[in-house]
């Protein structure tokens, strides 16, 4: 019964945020706000709907294991909880233009990768000793969240790039009047990476502490590892140059671009390469 009501909800709210990205788009080119609440009562719904999902298939399986599929769909949901505090706090409800989209399409990747439709994949009968802690847990769930603060900050500096170019030309779109002024661009994508790089070096710091404890073997070898340090040197440095060097700021959009290709690569790999201490690359 549980699995069931899990799935159903998990479809509700994949239905839902495909209903409120249409809305949010149409919002967008028709430069009428008019719309707006009723996407986000929509988009607020499916995230009720995807918890209530998280919820009952965790219950039902006695625990998920966050990897694979199951790390998507919590991506998704922190997708959609960044964008309603971010929205709530600095006043910018029209990016649900892009994350909700991005939050739906993770949950459309996440059931073509899992084994079964429409629910998240029960926690496997055999743990290995690296993962059995509920640091691993915290772990994901911190770099989860780094990855969705930080992905929210690139969308905002590749917006950033895009409307700084636009307003130069001398025929700039007439979609851009319904964008917010760059310089509250700017200010959206600095906060959010501000917030998001010290929730990634905790989950960095709680996976190393793990791998340490475990005595893993060349676990800093791992091809995810070093990506994911050079992640973190990356954002690093973007912070540096924007509060102290002050380099010219689209350079800096730009380098948050490349540490938004980095993160994309590494989410790939985590869930396409199986073997090594870093398990999570295996398919559920």
């Amino acid at each position: 019964m549980l699995d069931q009501l899990a799935t159903y909800s998990y479809w509700a709210a994949f239905t839902g945020l495909l209903m409120a990205s249409f809305i949010y788009a149409l919002e967008i080119v028709r430069r009428r706000p008019t719309s707006r609440p009723f996407a986000r009562i929509i988009t607020a719904l499916s995230w009720v709907m995807l918890t209530a999902s998280i919820g009952l298939s965790s219950i039902h399986h006695s625990g998920t294991l966050l990897n694979g599929s199951n790390a998507l769909v919590l991506l998704a949901w922190a997708l959609v909880l960044i964008y309603f505090v971010l929205g709530h706090i600095m006043r910018f409800h029209r990016y649900g233009v892009a994350l909700v989209p991005a939050g739906a399409f993770l949950l459309f990747v996440a059931q073509i990768i899992a084994p079964a439709s429409g629910q998240l994949a029960p926690y496997p009968e055999l743990v290995t000793a690296q993962m059995d802690s509920a640091m691993i847990g915290y772990h994901v769930l911190l770099i989860t969240f780094g990855n969705a603060f930080m992905l929210v900050g690139s969308i905002a500096a590749g917006l950033y790039i895009y409307q700084s170019s636009a307003l130069r030309s001398k025929n700039p779109p007439a979609f851009l009047k319904s964008f917010p002024p760059l310089a509250n661009i700017e200010k959206l994508w600095v906060r959010v990476l501000s917030i998001g790089l010290p929730i990634y070096f905790a989950g960095q710091i709680l996976g190393v502490t793990r791998a340490i404890v475990v005595d893993a073997q060349g676990w800093f070898v791992d091809i995810r590892i070093m990506i994911s340090g050079a992640i973190l040197i990356v954002f690093s440095l973007v912070l540096f140059l924007y509060y102290r060097a002050k380099t010219d700021t689209i350079m800096i959009a730009r380098m948050v671009l490349f540490g938004a290709v980095l993160i994309i690569v590494l989410m790939v790999l985590a869930r396409a390469l199986p073997s090594g201490f870093h398990v999570f690359g295996a398919f559920n």
